[in-house]
């Protein structure tokens, strides 16, 4: 039982201290903190906002909508974690919008990226301005202690008048002199889902109107399945250009607790598709209300097959924002409580969703496959034509394969004639029936496979996944860190799969590659200390689908600190981009890659997500050592318990074939 005390012994007190954790800190690129900005205009009934980049690095944001008088401003705007929900503005008063803030702290993303604000806003014919500085609040937390009120400068606005909302953005924490308007234009489109006449809500990137289709990569999608939409009321088909094959799933994710989706998954041709400057698109996104809610729900599943390589999709989770149930945003408002039984029962459904798919892309590009093979070789159709019964489904299964991994299309066809020869080979002994009927107990049928096996080996499997299968075995076959680093050091520059399966076909120019190097090693690698250098193992640079690749190995015992990783990965940042200018290509990306052991702190996954976020800005992502065996196992698995089969037949070929 709590009793009350007679006097108050205990308080809890709150203090603008929460800005260091709800606002300064909440979002670390200029996109996401221009979406709460237009989202807060959505809330507030604007039919159009017009966001401007202007000469001097100025972010202008104006709406139209409802505006605020001083009451608004003081009550609450200013008023950190208030809740329209709770005071019945959960729907708009002009257009019956379901609103998209709950928690009252997006306002406060502006000062990730902005030290300096200024606000007018207009409601009733009166036009309200005030500022708020980021080092004046830091100085009312350090000096005024606990529960004090920082109070904004008022403005006078001088221009014309206007109705809605004004922000302006100065001195911008972050360069943006490489965000230009198409940039930003993308970045919006990705995340909202309300854009356009059917809403009444349109914005602009200066004077630019972002469009659903500004998403740019609807274009890319090969194979989709559209969730929880009719055949004749599909608002997402429009977009879709090059689809050849489409299917319709239901959208029932609970029926008892009326928990529906809608949206699609997709699938591309080629996974380097997926690649979008600095950008990964393969992933599912999650909106909800009409606003991204969650960057991407694919990686919650673990996916290891290859097809998982070229996902990409929407999903739209209204359900999760239900007014009438508790809020399970995590206060970073960019994820969502995993332990709700909403988002239970959402993964469980996708996952289902996800099996099929698979299932279903395998047997397609399959087809894809035979297609291809046809249309590259005329004869190949009347080859196919004079099959029958089981030699016609090996035949499919063999091109289809080729298809399926090799991305190269002039490595495409020169395995497919190999696989044609080991084909037909197989087919005239009569052999193709008995490879599924493999017994070790059949002596005959052993030796068919023996017998065969250079043929096999000849085609996609030997030439392409055995080739990477020995190239995984030897990080599996490595315990002794020493070892590990030689082998890494040998392998990983000429296999940049293993870092992303997007670069398969990396390669350099001598004349880039010497200049990239010696701009890291003389103007950088001099500027680090003697600790930072020991901790090097060696650098390597390379090209794919015209991006600059910088990776710099550590060695697998060092143990590196996050101000290390910073210290380095500045400089090479910097240098890269002297040198891209000096050679007149100032707009071409670039990458840098860290591979390392092990940070030395032992971070919370807010703090490396937070750590991720900052190094992102400079081009960077962090891999570990561990992490490429990993991966690489889940990407190839299907391959490597193939290759497991065949291998002891292949080496008892072999001793046989000594003897």
């Amino acid at each position: 039982m709590i009793k009350n005390n007679i006097e108050d012994k205990y308080t809890m007190s709150l203090s603008l201290n929460v800005l260091n954790h709800l606002g300064i800190n909440l979002y670390s690129n200029i996109p996401s903190v221009i979406s709460e900005i237009v989202a807060n205009a959505w809330d507030a009934d604007a039919s159009e906002v017009h966001i401007h980049i202007t000469d001097n690095n100025d972010i202008i944001i104006q709406d139209n909508g409802s505006g605020m008088d001083i009451d608004d401003i003081n009550n609450k705007f200013l008023n950190v974690g208030y809740q329209r929900r709770e005071h019945n503005e959960a729907i708009t008063a002009k257009y019956s919008r379901p609103v998209m803030g709950r928690k009252g702290i997006g306002k406060l993303s502006m000062f990730s990226i902005a030290n300096d604000i200024d606000i007018y806003t207009s409601k009733n014919g009166s036009i309200n301005g005030f500022n708020m500085n980021l080092e004046k609040i830091k100085d009312a937390i350090k000096y005024d202690g606990d529960n004090v009120c920082y109070h904004p400068d008022s403005i006078i606005y001088e221009g014309d008048n206007f109705i809605g909302t004004k922000i302006i953005l100065k001195d911008l924490k972050k360069r943006i002199s490489s965000i230009t308007p198409q940039f930003l234009i993308k970045r919006i489109a990705r995340r909202f889902s309300v854009l356009g006449n059917k809403y009444k809500f349109k914005v602009y990137v200066n004077d630019q109107e972002v469009q659903i289709k500004d998403r740019d990569y609807f274009h890319k999608v090969e194979y989709v399945w559209y969730i929880g939409c009719k055949e004749d009321d599909n608002e997402y088909k429009p977009y879709f250009e090059n689809v050849k094959k489409e299917k319709y799933l239901s959208g029932e994710v609970e029926k008892n607790k009326n928990y529906y989706v809608s949206g699609w998954i997709g699938t591309v041709k080629e996974a380097g598709a997926l690649k979008d400057g600095d950008e990964n698109l393969n992933k599912i996104i999650l909106i909800v209300r009409g606003k991204l809610g969650q960057e991407n729900i694919l990686d919650i599943y673990n996916e290891g097959g290859l097809y998982s390589k070229y996902l990409i999709g929407e999903i739209h989770a209204d359900f999760f924002e239900d007014d009438n149930c508790e809020d399970m945003a995590t206060s970073s408002r960019q994820e969502y409580n995993v332990e709700d039984e909403r988002f239970e029962f959402l993964k469980n459904f996708i996952k289902n969703v996800l099996k099929e798919i698979q299932k279903e892309w395998t047997s397609l590009r399959n087809e894809m496959g035979v297609e291809e093979a046809i249309s590259i070789y005329p004869s190949i159709k009347k080859w196919m034509d004079e099959l029958k019964g089981d030699d016609k489904k090996y035949a499919k299964s063999i091109l289809g394969n080729v298809n399926q991994i090799i991305v190269d299309e002039d490595k495409k066809k020169e395995i497919l004639k190999y696989s044609i020869l080991a084909f037909e080979k197989l087919k005239y002994n009569n052999n193709l029936s008995k490879i599924d009927d493999l017994n070790l107990e059949s002596l005959d049928n052993l030796m068919v496979i023996l017998n065969d096996i250079d043929d096999i080996e000849a085609t996609l499997y030997y030439q392409i996944i055995n080739e990477r299968i020995n190239v995984i075995k030897k990080f599996q076959e490595i315990t002794e860190v020493d070892v590990l680093e030689n082998v890494i050091q040998q392998y990983l520059f000429e296999h940049l799969w293993l870092l992303d399966p997007a670069w398969e076909r990396a390669s350099s120019t001598e004349y880039m590659e010497k200049r990239v190097k010696n701009a890291l090693s003389i103007e950088n690698i001099n500027g680090l200390t003697d600790e930072e250098i020991k901790g090097r193992l060696d650098i390597g640079y390379k090209t794919s689908a015209g991006k600059h690749i910088i990776i710099e190995l550590k060695r697998y015992s060092r143990r590196v600190s996050r101000n290390d990783i910073y210290s380095q990965i500045t400089k090479y940042h910097d240098a890269i981009r002297k040198l891209l200018s000096n050679t007149g290509q100032e707009n071409v990306p670039f990458e840098i890659v860290v591979v390392l052991g092990k940070l030395v702190e032992d971070l919370s996954q807010t703090e490396l997500e937070k750590f991720y976020n900052s190094i992102a800005s400079y081009n960077t992502r962090v891999v570990y050592y561990d992490n490429l065996i990993e991966n690489a196992n889940k990407a190839y698995k299907d391959y490597i318990e193939a290759n497991k089969k065949v291998a002891p037949l292949i080496d008892m070929f072999d001793e046989i074939s000594k003897e």
